[in-house]
């Protein structure tokens, strides 16, 4: 039988939230790091964030090698920005979950490099989401997280400068789905030539 139709284990589940938890902590720290510049924080920070969490992800994938783990990162996700207050973006990333895993629902795909890389890209693409919607559907629901979570007015209004300018989104969207898939290629190799080589898959 194919290791990806095989039953989840007590273990599965728990390295599967672990390391769900470890890419979230990442992309929270980037962010972090990337709010002291407002162009780094609204340009560059996804870019960084999906290129340095794309060997973890291909590690879990590989490690795991089951359906659903994509999905699983992606409700984990979701419900961190949910505790945030950005309820909205739990069946966002519920959505992108259940499209990534029909890219991989075809048994083999989580051993497949091409379908992990398609994915990936289309992750670091869709995460853009996060800054996306709130100005286009949820503003008021965004200034208030904003003003309560003690951002201030001039990182607001480069928020909305950017994000509202059709060249600066185009920019962004072609960076990150970029950075996205320079790191599957970085996750790649060093799933081939180091993780196996170690023993840890």
């Amino acid at each position: 039988m194919n290791q990806q139709l095989k039953k989840w284990t007590i273990r599965d589940v728990i390295t599967t939230v672990l390391l769900s938890m470890l890419l979230i902590a990442i992309q929270l720290i980037v962010n972090l790091i990337c709010m002291a510049n407002d162009f780094v924080s609204m340009v560059l920070s996804i870019g960084f964030t999906m290129f340095i969490c794309a060997p973890i992800y291909f590690l879990m994938i590989s490690r795991i090698n089951k359906r659903f783990v994509t999905m699983i990162y992606m409700m984990i996700l979701g419900i961190v920005f949910l505790l945030m207050g950005n309820w909205y973006l739990l069946p966002y990333f519920i959505l992108t979950g259940l499209i990534c895993e029909w890219i991989l629902w075809k048994p083999g795909s989580t051993e497949d490099p091409k379908r992990l890389t398609i994915v990936w890209t289309l992750v670091s693409l869709l995460y853009n989401g996060v800054n996306l919607l709130p100005i286009w559907f949820f503003w008021d629901t965004y200034y208030a997280f904003a003003k309560s979570s003690g951002m201030q007015q001039s990182y607001i209004d480069a928020y909305v400068r950017y994000y509202t300018a059709p060249g600066w989104i185009l920019f962004i969207l072609i960076f990150t789905s970029a950075a996205g898939l320079l790191g599957s290629f970085m996750g790649r190799r060093l799933i081939r030539k180091h993780f196996k080589k170690a023993g840890v898959l």
